[in-house]
């Protein structure tokens, strides 16, 4: 927001010079009729009145800044450059017409001439509020953030009750990632200002960045308690009490914000999200859906429709969201990983076993990528292959149980059972309940002789669970 002219009128006015007793009289009549009609908002009547009187006394600097200050607010800027300028020209000392010029210039969008005219009226006057104010908004605008913070900082040491300073101060502190100066300056705005929905709205926004989702709740809840229509607050609010794990309260603001924003693709993603959360899956299924009939291209909604398809055993539909998602986005891992998983569950097996090698490939480093893979070559009794990926796991990620134990059960296949219970061991250090390391353990001891603590092993997988099946067996075997 740009500051124009104000509490400075009766020191304009009595600048006003005439060349006649005549002139001045009508001039000043046209100049007051200016002055009444932009304080009762009639703009264009002002201007009118402005121009009549500068008509009369065309030198006058006072009526060419009120003139040039109007022609700015209806949008004529070159109007407002030439009487500024004029303004400004026979009395070089106006701060106030100077500060308009900058305004008249920066809406032209001469930044540097508008540059030039706010510094001006702050040689004149280093305490002008405005002049500093409007400069901050200028260097913000052109991504000066470093020189717009210390205009900022130096309008509200002259005015620190001025919410709007404290609000644009917010902004460009949120564009530049400073979360926390911004929250502090909204925070001083909504003291100001306590009935501002949208300060109070973007207080939850920042809120929700730093993960304080109680603050969030509350400042979205303000917002709403001022402006109940305010849609994107309710989407915001439902957001918040998603992350703070109170999903039914989610859920019902994000219905609330689908239904008034039949548009708001976000309303419908976080609906889902909180739907699934719930294990509500063919309801958070439709709500993707929508999603996406609003945005076809969202990699992530993709991935999670596909997700929620999955939990509801619809393998084939569940690969088709995932193969989207592939195709929007080549380079997003879990889309391939859930692909591989969904085509392996409708049984083709070649299918997943390649999408499988493609993620090791787009994905080196992927412990998961690698499990996978390791899984697939050992479901097809590829042993040799589904070692050396479960040794890219292991390499990638030493405390993942399940490849340690899966490479042990291969080394007990070749009976190297001393190498088969290291690696059954290294299951167990990271995941001492891990029941299938425990038993395969049993196995390995059994298959030394080591009798007893083959007993030992299945009887703390039984202690887990009494009905592993593989662990009484085991065990009942023993016995006998």
């Amino acid at each position: 927001m740009k500051r124009s002219l104000g509490v400075v009128l009766i020191g304009l006015l009595v600048g006003l010079a005439v060349a006649s007793a005549c002139a001045q009289t009508d001039s000043l009549d046209d100049f007051q009729k200016g002055l009444e009609l932009y304080e009762a908002g009639d703009l264009r009547g002002a201007q009118a009145a402005f121009e009549a009187a500068l008509g009369l006394v065309p030198n006058d600097p006072v009526v060419l800044a009120w003139t040039g200050t109007v022609a700015l607010q209806v949008g004529d800027t070159q109007r407002a450059i030439e009487c500024l300028g004029q303004a400004v020209a026979h009395d070089d000392e106006s701060q106030v017409a100077h500060n308009n010029l900058g305004n008249a210039y920066a809406q032209a969008g001469q930044i540097e001439k508008a540059q030039e005219h706010y510094r001006r009226a702050l040689a004149i006057n280093p305490e002008y509020f405005d002049a500093h104010y409007n400069l901050a908004n200028l260097m913000a605008r052109q991504g000066n953030y470093v020189a717009a913070f210390n205009e900022y900082n130096r309008a509200l040491a002259i005015s620190p009750n001025d919410a709007e300073a404290h609000i644009n101060f917010g902004h460009a502190l949120q564009r530049t990632g400073e979360t926390a100066k911004a929250i502090r300056e909204y925070e001083a705005a909504r003291t100001l200002q306590p009935q501002n929905s949208a300060v109070a709205a973007t207080l939850g926004s920042l809120y929700l960045q730093t993960g304080n989702h109680q603050a969030a709740i509350a400042a979205y809840q303000a917002a709403l308690a001022s402006d109940p229509a305010m849609t994107d607050a309710r989407v915001g609010l439902g957001t918040a009490l998603y992350n703070a794990r109170r999903y039914e309260e989610a859920i019902n603001h994000l219905q609330a914000a689908a239904e008034d924003a039949p548009d708001s693709f976000i309303a419908r993603y976080n609906l889902g999200l909180a739907l699934a959360a719930l294990r509500q899956y063919a309801p958070a299924e439709l709500a993707y859906q929508q999603a996406l009939a609003i945005d076809s291209k969202s990699v992530n909604c993709l991935i999670n429709l596909g997700w929620v398809r999955f939990q509801q055993s619809k393998f084939g539909e569940a690969a088709e969201a995932f193969s989207q998602a592939v195709n929007l986005e080549p380079r997003r891992e879990v889309a391939h990983l859930n692909l591989a998983w969904s085509l392996a569950k409708v049984g083709q097996e070649d299918a997943a076993l390649a999408q499988w090698q493609s993620a090791v490939r787009k994905f080196p480093g992927s412990a998961a990528a690698h499990l996978g893979l390791a899984n697939a070559y050992y479901d097809r009794d590829e042993k040799s292959q589904a070692l050396r990926e479960y040794l890219q796991v292991a390499k990638r990620e030493p405390g993942n149980a399940e490849a340690h134990n899966n490479i042990g059960l291969i080394f007990l296949d070749r009976d190297d059972v001393t190498e088969a219970i290291v690696h059954f061991e290294a299951a167990l250090q990271t995941d001492p309940r891990y029941i299938y390391a425990i038993n395969n353990l049993g196995a390995a001891y059994q298959h030394q002789g080591e009798l007893a603590k083959a007993r030992q092993q299945y009887e703390r997988a039984l202690a887990i669970d009494r009905n592993y099946k593989p662990a009484q067996e085991n065990l009942q075997r023993l016995q006998e």
